[in-house]
């Protein structure tokens, strides 16, 4: 007897789609056939998935959860920023365990991250190691990490104020490290020198309000810091990930590194996707500051093809949950406004409906870059990201005739706002189940506190 059978409905994986069934057992997808091959009698539970898209559960491998501001924090926990990535599509997520205590050492900070997960999450979940000291104690916590089942890692380049800065020699050791121990380092690519001066400049000539925010950190500041970081990594033989490419500019050192061979993988993030620096215009101008900034019309198509030509491998949501409360406390002008965007529950819909249904992308395409390539990156596959036999049971059901207007009403965040209020958006998940259990049936949260668990990850060398 298999524990529920999936069937009906259009199976699609990164390799194509599939009219299949899926039965699950234990937790585990325990066969996938041809529609019809298994009998109701042979499962003590049938989900009848008929006119529903039924993917791999999604990662979204880049969010911050309770991420400080000041003395306050964003608006969600691990409970409820998990209800809502799970109402979204995702089994599971991958946040960061950023050294804020410099008291603890790299493994400390992981570890009290991981005790924070536990508390709440409903659906399964890891953690980027992110230093702040730039010594060699924390280079030598990389190793350790490595064996402790968290193989990647974030360096900032740029906060150097805020004290997340990690120096270039830092940078170039970790990416040593990584590469020769089995791990991958990514960073957060953005010129520390430039944005400091320009900040500068800009406060002394009056030039603070959002308007001025992308001229701030223009595309040479990321496009610098994304050169430099790739010629690290080719002089350590590294594995290279960088967050959230935004420029037309950056992408073409990505495509150079890969045609000579070089392990360098891209994320963009949703926002970059379909928004752009007018949104910094708006009388709401402020609630869009995020680093690195909304672009150009110009760089969010090349960020498409990108996609299209695989250069651009993962889309993430960069989830950050300040509301608008957090958002006035900068009181309208850029440098002092909490930098980024909620966004976790509307991966899916929004590419759905600005990727798959304008035509820009194929839904086999969606999958491969919210599921399948994160779980390949970060050491989860196949485990995580594929509709296999004895992968994980972490399955979606996606309507993609259902149409919403987004508003926070629409949400399961306590942030009282979204960047795609107002947006018209189509491919929402249904029927959610992390590996094996429902957590969203029929369009309703229906998991349970706690019951997400953490991920030990292995990356090849």
């Amino acid at each position: 007897m298999y524990d529920l059978l999936i069937k009906n409905g259009t199976v699609v994986t990164h390799e194509g789609c599939g009219q299949w069934d899926v039965a699950v057992k234990d937790g585990k997808i325990a066969a996938v056939g041809s529609r019809g091959t298994f009998a109701d009698a042979e499962t003590q539970e049938v989900l009848d998935a008929a006119d529903l898209l039924v993917m791999p559960g999604l990662i979204d491998p880049h969010v911050h959860i309770m991420h400080p501001f000041r003395d306050r924090f964003a608006a969600d926990d691990f409970y409820s920023a998990t209800v809502a990535a799970a109402c979204g599509g995702d089994t599971m997520v991958l946040d960061f365990a950023i050294q804020w205590d410099k008291s603890m050492d790299l493994s400390e900070t992981a570890e009290h991250r991981k005790r924070q997960f536990e508390e709440g999450a409903v659906i399964d979940y890891a953690f980027h190691a992110c230093p702040t000291i730039s010594e060699m104690e924390t280079v030598e916590q990389v190793p350790k990490l490595i064996e402790a089942g968290v193989p990647s890692f974030k360096l900032y380049m740029t906060y150097s104020k805020q004290g997340r800065m990690s120096d270039d020699g830092v940078i170039y050791e970790v990416l040593r490290q990584t590469a020769e121990k089995g791990g991958i380092a990514g960073v957060h690519a953005e010129n520390d020198a430039m944005c400091l001066f320009n900040t500068e400049l800009y406060r002394r000539n009056g030039w603070n309000s959002p308007h001025y925010f992308p001229l701030c950190k223009g595309n040479l500041v990321e496009a610098e810091a994304v050169n430099r970081v790739v010629y690290m990594n080719r002089a350590a033989g590294g594995n290279l990930y960088i967050f959230h490419l935004t420029t037309e500019e950056s992408l073409e050192v990505v495509r150079e590194a890969r045609a000579r061979g070089e392990r360098v993988t891209a994320e963009t993030c949703v926002h970059y996707l379909v928004l752009n620096a007018d949104c910094y215009d708006r009388p709401d101008g402020a609630n869009f500051i995020c680093s690195p900034p909304l672009r150009s019309p110009e760089d969010t198509e090349a960020l498409w093809n990108g996609i299209r030509q695989g250069l651009i491998s993962v889309v993430s949501s960069d989830h950050c949950g300040f509301t608008k409360e957090l958002k006035a406390l900068g009181n309208n002008e850029f440098a002092g406004t909490p930098n980024g965007l909620p966004g976790i529950e509307l991966r899916l819909p929004v590419l759905y409906t600005a990727g798959v249904k304008s035509g820009k992308i194929s839904v086999s395409k969606l999958v491969e870059i919210l599921s399948t390539n994160a779980a390949r990156t970060f050491g989860m596959y196949p485990q995580k990201g594929t509709i296999a036999c004895g992968s994980d049971a972490d399955l979606v059901l996606v309507d993609t005739k259902q149409v919403k207007t987004i508003s926070p009403e629409v949400l399961h965040s306590p942030v009282d706002w979204s960047p795609y209020d107002g947006m018209e958006l189509c491919g929402f998940a249904r029927t959610v189940l992390s590996r094996g259990k429902f957590v969203v049936r029929n369009g309703e949260f229906c998991g349970e506190r706690g019951a997400g668990r953490f991920v030990s990850r292995t990356i090849d060398r």
